[in-house]
């Protein structure tokens, strides 16, 4: 008996019993309504097994799912032996389930948007994928293909069509070749896995979605949970779990039941976008002058802990708001956030970086809520080269916000591929053909700085800085002494002002006086003003024009022009007067 077999009939044993106690909590739940639409505890939130029709019930919007390729049927197996048992169980799983296969497949509008889903019921055969399981995923991907609408896989599936042989395992190729395909026309596919999802869905076509959402709990894996357990030894089922895997970088999000469906609405409705920014026609912005501050006093503004970061900028300027997790490779690093929102209702793809983080963790011998200043793994570059790819292939424009203190320097970054995966994002960047805006919010610390900030138009904050190192490991460098900070950021040309005369940004965002965080609100209604704008007029440029220009800018920086020698003498005097000043200060 192959592994699915077992865990369907277990499966069954379990739902052939009137449940009247949560198996996980023992609280009564039987009559709840979260338990009779959902079937889900209102105590624990654990997730009962529901089967395809009831998936469609509690996902889809009512009355508007149509069924296709349900006629196509199972073949006999290649072994002449196991036909009679196979036909069997067949017919038994079609009874007792109402499908004529382990998939429902379809076409139907979920929060508006018109997509083809696709089904997999555990209760037929442990959802595994056989012939026509493959075969109806593949035709409806060719069907989204057509109707240029986007995919949404629903999973609930474990072990493998084994009686069908190796045309069994030919399937996975079949469904790759097919979501490559609707990828190839710029369309979204979008999976929700509930519990056990594992197997050879999980390793073909699921994997490949653009989006992944997973229940609380559920089971998620290319190998059963016993498989697992057999060659790593007796293991926590915890550590197998969606929760894990997202925090491992490997799906998107964890979402309860009662909720993918708003979900699911609003993340169609961000790849799928139904409006255009128009010209803007906004009232004129009161002019700022520009605070005649010295350098130090900018670096000390733009480190000031009160300052607004990205999640706040993020909540203030982007509606519907759609955060999206790992690199779907190793880890996903908190200090770098992706998502998907909407600015005067274009469709936008966020990428920010967040210097502090873990704010809601309270200090035990304090009442101030304390935070964690990190800096970027190479699983957060990973991580924003996918967003970029992502919003290339749906073309979405990109806005990157820029605020950290650099790379993390160690050897565990090294050996997980530091160098590379900043290379990577920086060509990725370059080359996207969709519209890129940047904005140094904060501090622009060095790699980190560059790699998310290679774009067509990059504005920078009026107190924020940008610098190829921190200034205390240049005083540090060239002057032996971390604490002689002052002594050289002048040199370093690290503020607004320097970084616009030099060519380097194009826009300087005005703060309200004193400072970002003297008013949030304020500054964040001035930065949204700007985005707008520079966002309508780079969207009239055609995609392919608007790589090839930002190639261009980036060969020509720090061209050897005559602005270039000036800026360069004009910098060298600096650096020899900060040194000379060092070195008399030394001798003292």
């Amino acid at each position: 008996m192959s592994e699915s077999t077992s865990n369907n009939q277990n499966n069954n044993s379990e739902l052939n019993i009137e449940t009247t106690d949560c198996f996980a909590c023992g609280n009564e739940i039987f009559g709840t309504k979260l338990f009779l639409k959902y079937k889900v505890c209102y105590k624990c939130n654990f997730h009962f097994h529901i089967n395809a029709r009831e998936r469609l019930e509690s996902l889809v919007d009512r009355g508007t799912f149509k069924e296709f390729f349900n006629d196509i049927t199972s073949l006999n197996p290649p072994e002449p032996t196991k036909e009679k048992q196979y036909k069997s169980r067949i017919n038994k799983d079609r009874k007792r389930t109402g499908l004529s296969e382990a998939i429902l497949t379809g076409t139907c509008t979920v929060g508006g948007s018109p997509v083809v889903i696709m089904v997999l019921d555990f209760g037929f055969l442990g959802g595994s994928m056989g012939l026509v399981v493959g075969e109806k995923v593949a035709l409806s991907l060719e069907l989204a293909t057509k109707r240029r609408i986007p995919a949404l896989c629903v999973i609930t599936s474990g072990g493998s069509r084994i009686q069908e042989g190796v045309l069994s395992l030919m399937q996975m190729a079949k469904t790759v070749v097919a979501a490559d395909n609707l990828h190839s026309k710029g369309l979204p596919i979008i999976s929700i896995l509930g519990n056990p999802s594992t197997g050879q869905v999980i390793a073909s076509f699921v994997s490949l979605s653009d989006v992944i959402i997973a229940e609380p709990g559920a089971h998620i894996g290319y190998a059963p949970y016993r498989s697992i357990k057999e060659v790593s030894g007796e293991i926590e089922p915890s550590r197998y779990t969606s929760e894990i895997y997202q925090k491992h970088g490997l799906i998107d999000r964890v979402v309860s039941r009662q909720n993918i469906n708003r979900e699911t609405s609003t993340i169609l409705d961000l790849l799928s976008p139904k409006f255009n920014l128009e010209t803007l026609k906004t009232t004129s912005m009161p002019e700022t002058t520009l605070l005649p501050l010295k350098p130090w006093e900018m670096v000390q503004l733009a480190r000031n802990d009160n300052r607004p970061q990205s999640r706040y900028y993020i909540s203030e300027i982007f509606a519907n708001f759609i955060e999206l997790h790992g690199d779907r490779l190793m880890s996903d690093d908190p200090s770098i956030i992706v998502g998907l929102g909407r600015l005067a209702g274009e469709s936008i793809m966020i990428i920010a970086q967040q210097k502090n983080i873990n704010k809601e963790k309270k200090s035990p011998d304090s009442s101030k809520i304390s935070s964690k200043r990190v800096k970027i793994k190479p699983e957060g570059f990973r991580k924003a080269k996918r967003a970029v790819e992502l919003a290339e292939r749906f073309g979405l424009p990109i806005i990157t916000l820029v605020d950290s203190l650099g790379p993390e320097l160690s050897l565990q970054a090294e050996y997980k591929g530091l160098a590379n995966s900043i290379s990577e994002l920086i060509s990725t960047m370059t080359r996207a053909e969709v519209a890129t805006i940047s904005v140094i919010i904060g501090e622009g610390g060095s790699e980190t700085g560059l790699s998310f900030s290679v774009s067509d138009r990059l504005l920078m904050m009026q107190n924020a800085i940008f610098t190829p190192m921190s200034p205390e490991d240049v005083a540090r460098s060239q002057l032996k002494d971390s604490k002689k900070i002052r002594e050289v950021v002048s040199s370093l040309k690290l503020t607004s002002t320097d970084c616009l005369n030099m060519g380097i940004i194009d826009y300087i965002v005005p703060e309200p006086e004193g400072g970002a965080h003297s008013s949030h609100q304020e500054a964040a209604r001035l930065l949204k003003i700007e985005l707008m704008k520079e966002l309508g007029g780079l969207k009239k440029i055609y995609p392919r024009t608007l790589s090839r220009r930002r190639k261009k800018k980036y060969r020509r920086m720090g061209e050897y022009s005559n602005k270039f020698r000036a800026t360069l003498k004009s910098e060298l005097k600096i650096w020899q007067s900060a040194f000379t000043a060092g070195v008399k200060a030394l001798k003292k």
